[in-house]
């Protein structure tokens, strides 16, 4: 039995469903690849601990089969094909590819979660995969609250926060509140088709399954209570400064935030309106640009900073419409998909000291001379020890911490980068082992 793929989409394939193969697994099924022929189509799929992903193509006449074989192992023989088609081979349960005999594995696979009846269904818009694309880097994968590692779904739409910044996508669900895990192979497909998502209960977990195309995904939502996100997103209709930029000043804007200079932890950019009311002053240190813009509504005596990644995260979403209330609330940021909601930098005003009214009347007093008195000499005595103030202690120590915790970041990354070369050349051992395997197989036939 023979099926032929196209190399290209294959390839393509594999680079999504290889999002949650993982090399370091104890659990041989996790680093694997699962081939399955059945109902006229074949179909290949990986498994997480909570997540799978299936690819599925046509496949008309071909008998009914199932396999698994290394996920690695596969995938470089399909890239060291020089083809445009491959040709899959399966008979008397062996499985071979492009006239490679491939090592199949016996593992116990995870069962994947089937849709039940009376799940809840709703249909999903064209780009849907797009939009979840734009809601990704605001997801906070780190966050010591695993429901905050996910992007949650409501009948209002999607939301994705981290704490500090949130963006809402209106797109209707008609589907019950649930917060999916962050859909690291779901975006690697690209998919812009149409799609499905359904959602059942299964025992004690609620399950979800989104359908594009040729792809499935299915899962396991995240327990917990998604923050009340409702209550963080100011009225618009309550704002009381607002400025709009074109495109073109919103993109010299952006050049300027790449530009200047690093300043942490906050990196702030204080935004102003220039005396003729034509420009928006944007401010980081010493550096300073005019950006031509309007206000719609008032921004007389009004002074705001931001922080300069939230600035040009959503400036390249293609928001370019700023709502203020006021410096210390939330702002909303529209004009690109959905709506950008981020906290602006608290900058505290130094009050003037008020002068002492007793003190003045002090000065006052005319100077009166008197006769020298001869005072007593006091004994010399070791002076008090200095009192250090514990709040300066404690800065010093903040910033020694800062500093030491620096210079492990800047480590970690060096690490990082040497643990991406060693894969690096372990991929390319692998990739020159598979080629010499297909000589070695070659000299075999034609002797």
């Amino acid at each position: 039995m023979n099926v032929e793929i196209s190399k290209n989409e294959l390839a393509g394939a594999l680079s999504a469903l290889g999002k949650l193969v993982s090399r370091t697994s104890p659990v041989e099924a996790y680093r694997s690849l699962r081939i399955e022929s059945k109902n006229d189509q074949i179909s290949f799929q990986t498994a997480g601990v909570n997540e799978a992903i299936t690819f599925t193509l046509p496949a008309e006449g071909v008998e009914e089969f199932a396999v698994v074989v290394n996920f690695d192992e596969f995938r470089s023989i399909v890239r060291a094909s020089r083809n445009k088609s491959l040709v899959l081979e399966y008979g008397q349960g062996k499985f071979g590819v492009e006239h490679c005999l491939m090592r199949t594995v016996t593992v116990e696979w995870p069962e994947e979660r089937c849709e039940k009846e009376g799940s809840e269904v709703s249909d999903l818009p064209e780009n849907f995969v797009g939009m979840l694309a734009t809601a990704a880097p605001l997801v906070d994968r780190g966050n010591y609250r695993q429901i905050l590692q996910g992007i949650h779904f409501c009948r209002e739409g999607m939301v994705a926060t981290n704490g500090k910044e949130l963006l809402h996508i209106d797109t209707p669900l008609e589907v019950a509140n649930l917060t999916i895990p962050f859909p690291h192979a779901l975006l690697a497909t690209k998919s812009r088709e149409a799609g499905r998502v359904a959602t059942w209960c299964d025992k004690e977990d609620r399950c979800f399954r989104f359908d594009f195309g040729n792809w499935r995904w299915t899962g396991k939502v995240l327990i917990g209570s998604f923050p009340n996100w409702r209550a963080i997103v100011p009225d618009a209709a309550q704002a009381r400064h607002v400025v709009s930029l074109d495109a073109d000043p919103a993109a010299q804007l952006a050049i300027f935030l790449r530009n200047i200079p690093a300043d942490p932890p906050t990196n702030p950019v204080t935004l102003s309106m220039s005396r003729d009311r034509t420009a928006l002053e944007a401010t980081a240190g010493e550096m300073r640009t005019r950006i031509a813009a309007t206000f719609p509504m008032g921004w007389e005596d009004f002074e705001v900073s931001v922080n300069r990644d939230i600035l040009s995260r959503l400036l390249s979403e293609g928001h370019r419409r700023l709502v203020f209330s006021d410096a210390r609330c939330p702002f909303l940021a529209t004009g690109g998909l959905g709506t950008y909601v981020a906290m602006p930098l608290y900058k505290p005003q130094v009050q003037p000291v008020q002068p002492n009214p007793k003190e003045e009347k002090m000065n006052e007093m005319p100077n009166v001379v008197t006769a020298p008195i001869a005072q007593p000499v006091a004994p010399i005595s070791n002076p008090d020890p200095v009192v250090t103030n514990p709040l300066d202690d404690l800065a010093s120590a903040v910033d020694d911490f800062k500093a030491r915790l620096r210079g492990m970041c800047d480590e970690s990354v060096l690490l990082a980068r040497k643990v991406k070369e060693v894969a690096l050349a372990q991929k390319q051992k692998e990739r020159d082992f598979v080629q010499a395997k297909r000589v070695l197989e070659r000299i075999r036939m034609a002797i």
